[in-house]
């Protein structure tokens, strides 16, 4: 539950602005939500994280509420944990991001929280970030991608280590901004940190997710746009690839917005059309149906949670009509 409100409500022509703060882990965390005004149907919903010492008030600065609100899609910005040295970051099993804490938990639980005080499209949820952030997102990618559709970093590579549970069920979509030029995170290869960097990225999700082809596209002379994916897949991976670009949030200097750009990626993407319908029901993906996913359903419930897989009537809430559905599925075998 939402435990403080921070500060105060502020009504624009165009959109709803607010901070909260739950408590995770034993610990006060803050998010920044900016949500579109008089919308005619339920939002979709961008996580925005911002990098390595950065702030939820400073990723604002990616102006990306602007290029969201028009396409009826919230954008939060959470907060980051203060590490071991002072600094904030996002625990992605780095050596340098010293940080223990639940991040994916948070994440999740934030959601989780906007679902229940706003009006979220669950269907429409994705996750985004900066240096830190970025890195973040590709934890989500492999974590929460039973809540998060679609994926983006920039300037983030992808931290895979023994700590890290990346056993997808379905096919993710992931877009990736990066300079050839980055002082601070590698884009060639080895990595500082040993995460996978852009191109073995690409090699690792295009395996994941099965994809066999290849597009190129010159934007200018300075961005190189290359897409990976499957002829009968929705899911692609899209590379920009910006040549002299540095350790930065792309703008319009360099021919394209990166804010603007991870929006129109995310909307071309539905939760929905990776959640294949047998699998409805099954909260255990264990491929049956029975008891055991009715007492998981029955928790859901009474704490409160979303899963799609649980949502049988597709009203974006989990409650007994789902149960009872989920009941007659079993006793019709």
């Amino acid at each position: 539950m939402i435990k403080h409100l921070i500060s105060i409500v502020f009504y624009f022509s165009f959109c709803f602005t607010q901070w909260f703060t739950i408590n995770y882990g034993n610990i006060n965390r803050s998010y920044y939500v900016s949500y579109p005004n008089e919308t005619p149907e339920p939002s979709g919903l961008i996580i925005n994280m911002h990098g390595f010492g950065g702030s939820a008030s400073s990723q604002t600065g990616t102006q990306m509420s602007n290029y969201a609100h028009p396409q009826n899609i919230a954008v939060v910005y959470p907060q980051g944990a203060n590490s071991n040295i002072g600094a904030t970051s996002w625990n992605v099993g780095t050596f340098w991001d010293s940080n223990d804490q639940d991040d994916v938990g948070f994440i999740s639980a934030i959601i989780d929280e906007i679902a229940m005080n706003f009006d979220i499209d669950l269907n429409r949820v994705y996750a985004c970030g900066m240096s830190n952030g970025g890195y973040m997102a590709y934890e989500l990618a492999c974590e929460l991608s039973d809540k998060i559709t679609a994926f983006g970093s920039v300037t983030g590579n992808f931290m895979l280590n023994t700590n890290q549970e990346c056993e997808n069920e379905r096919q993710i979509p992931i877009i990736h901004f990066h300079g050839t030029n980055d002082p601070t995170v590698d884009y060639y290869p080895p990595s500082f940190d040993q995460a996978l960097t852009v191109n073995e990225s690409i090699d690792y999700w295009s395996e994941v997710n099965g994809f066999d082809l290849e597009n190129y596209e010159l934007l200018n002379t300075n961005v190189e746009i290359y897409t990976y994916f499957h002829e009968s897949s929705p899911a692609t991976f899209t590379h920009y690839k910006v040549i002299g670009g540095q350790h930065e949030w792309f703008w319009n200097n360099w021919g394209f917005n990166a804010s603007e750009a991870l929006v129109n990626f995310f909307l071309q993407y539905k939760l929905t059309d990776f959640i294949n319908n047998e699998l409805m029901g099954d909260l255990n993906e264990d491929e049956n149906i029975n008891i055991q996913d009715v007492i998981i359903t029955m928790n859901l419930v009474l704490s409160n949670e979303y899963n799609l897989l649980a949502d049988l009537n597709s009203d974006e809430t989990i409650n007994i009509l789902d149960i009872v559905q989920l009941i007659n599925i079993i006793l019709n075998n």
